[in-house]
């Protein structure tokens, strides 16, 4: 045999054992499942509980804010709920606004998530003088009193009397307003108010966010937070960019009193699973089920 045919001979049999062993490996292979192709985590709205107390330690103040998600419009949402709601506590049940003086700092966070059915990422409580505090640091407010007003000042039992008309109040004077109970006037009007100093207050908050982490650490144990402070000055700074640019809507949870007199209960409202799941179809929870 000549040299040049034993040369085609062997690179037509490495050919064959080449093909062989790609066939085998195509065998094999059948039936094997690959990997998974790896898909990014879905972007959910972010939720903060926010309480305001009063002078007693009460949360009279109480709004769930939530952000939408990078990819979606931006908006802030507001869902006020009203101190008297009733939600769990252990085996028992307690009023919201009682949910402040628990040595349990997620008492609060974990109230609402079971009992109105909204994920709580994180939570702030801000003591009358922490809530002072921020409105002081942007220097008080222009409120506008269709009434005279009168506010207590602080450790002296002194009272103060604003307005009618549109005066300035310090952050005391603020805070106080804020959450108190005026004559005649009902508990929507009251956390309608709310709602407006509240707005008003963040609308004016720091402008970047060196600025706002100063301005939350400042408060200090005034204000008990569930997240290290490092991790509520993006949402705050979202927050005030939706509020400046008018990109809010607020809601009140809608209640059945089933106790009058100066510290009322209630109930949720037959309404109210319907309106959380407008505002927080991300952010729903089976009520019941929190941590």
């Amino acid at each position: 045999m000549s040299v040049a045919r034993r040369v085609v001979l062997v690179a037509v049999g490495a050919m064959a054992i080449v093909i062989g062993l790609g066939l085998i490996a195509l065998l094999r292979s059948e039936g094997v499942p690959g990997p998974e192709p790896s898909t990014p985590s879905e972007l959910v709205e972010e939720t903060l509980l926010l309480q305001v107390l009063d002078g007693e330690g009460y949360a009279l103040g109480n709004v769930v804010l939530g952000i939408e998600p990078p990819d979606a419009r931006p908006e802030t949402v507001f869902l006020a709920l009203p101190s008297s709601l009733l939600v769990p506590a252990g085996d028992d049940s307690i009023t919201l606004g009682n949910t402040s003086s628990s040595a349990d700092t997620l008492a609060a966070v974990n109230a609402v998530q079971d009992g109105v059915g909204v994920r709580i990422d994180a939570g702030i409580i801000l003591e009358r003088l922490a809530f002072a505090g921020l409105v002081d640091a942007v220097d008080g407010l222009w409120v506008d009193l269709d009434r005279p007003v009168l506010l207590p000042t602080v450790g002296d039992g002194q009272w103060r009397t604003l307005g009618p008309g549109l005066v300035k109040m310090d952050g005391i004077a603020a805070a106080d307003y804020a959450v108190m109970r005026l004559p005649g006037e009902t508990e929507q009007a009251r956390i309608d108010r709310f709602l407006g100093i509240l707005e008003e207050t963040l609308a004016r908050l720091p402008r970047t966010s060196e600025q706002m982490r100063q301005l939350l650490t400042s408060l200090g144990s005034l204000a008990q937070t569930t997240v290290p402070t490092e991790d509520l000055v993006p949402f705050f700074m979202q927050v005030r960019a939706d509020v400046v640019s008018e990109r809010t809507q607020s809601q009140t949870l809608p209640v059945t009193v089933i106790r009058g007199g100066l510290r009322p209960a209630s109930v949720a409202g037959p309404e109210a699973p319907t309106l959380v799941q407008s505002l927080f179809a991300d952010a729903r929870m089976t009520t019941g089920s929190g941590g």
